[in-house]
């Protein structure tokens, strides 16, 4: 097991599923782990129960954690900054989840020459499926990058990226969960108009979805060479993607991407004016 501590502040859903990976994983001991947040502390004795993990206040938090992971919203960050800043040392890693706030808006806050690492995680960490995305900022070392990957690998995939792709991955990643849902929500409705019970169709289209990740996983093939494997010249599949084609399927997805992206660049401004 790692032998690091690892202070997270903020007890919400993503905090959880942090604690809940680096748990599972074997990694990291629930001893090693100091949990704090703003108000709730309800959910502080929840996190204590069932992780047995360490809650305490955020001057112990930060005095005895060599990682503090800011897990809050992007409005509550430099309110938390300001608070903790008194007890944070030169150099020490800060892992902020918090969307859309740069690193240099998180050093000047603080007044230090921080280690400052940006990720952006999304929502199926919560099964320990995110494809989280992190950024380095230029205070950190090799060993505090490595230590990043190792809590992010608890809960899913990690990849580097720059820090100015991270609105980018804000769009793609961080919302993408909801353009899936949205697509499965649509493969099942129209199974079931067309007369399969909701239970069938809903069975049916989570294994179609599961089978076509791991054919592009498997294969290494693009999605539109695995796509042309199925067509049949004048076939149902043609038929279907024809119609895709005509409601622009594609361009509608990609420009949901775009509308996700650019509006993160638009909160990022509008949080740290």
């Amino acid at each position: 097991m790692e032998k690091q501590q690892i202070g997270v502040i903020g007890a919400g859903n993503m905090a959880e599923a942090l604690i809940h990976g680096m748990i599972t994983s074997m990694r990291f001991s629930s001893q090693s782990i100091l949990v704090s947040n703003r108000s709730n502390r309800d959910r502080l004795a929840y996190l204590s129960k069932k992780y047995k993990v360490k809650t305490t206040d955020k001057k112990s938090l930060v005095e005895q954690s060599d990682v503090i992971v800011l897990a809050m919203k992007p409005q509550d960050i430099f309110s938390v900054i300001e608070e903790i800043k008194v007890w944070m040392r030169p150099n020490q890693l800060c892992i902020s989840i918090a969307a859309g706030i740069e690193m240099a808006s998180l050093q000047k806050a603080s007044g230090l020459e921080l280690s400052i690492i940006r990720a952006m995680p999304n929502t199926s960490a919560k099964v320990l499926c995110s494809a989280t995305a992190i950024a380095k900022g230029e205070n950190v070392t090799e060993e505090q990058m490595e230590l990043a990957r190792k809590i992010f690998s608890c809960v899913g995939t990690v990849r580097e990226v720059a820090e100015e792709q991270m609105d980018v991955v804000t769009g793609l990643s961080g919302s993408g969960p909801a353009y899936v849902y949205s697509f499965l929500e649509a493969m099942i409705d129209g199974g079931h108009h067309l007369g399969l019970s909701q239970k069938e169709s809903t069975e049916l289209v989570l294994q179609t979805l599961r089978g076509a990740i791991e054919m592009m996983t498997a294969t290494g093939m693009k999605p539109s060479e695995l796509s042309k494997q199925i067509c049949s010249p004048n076939g149902t599949t043609v038929a279907g993607l024809a119609v895709l084609n005509q409601n622009h399927f594609k361009e509608s997805v990609m420009e949901a991407i775009k509308a996700a992206t650019l509006r993160s660049k638009e909160l990022r401004k509008s949080i740290q004016s």
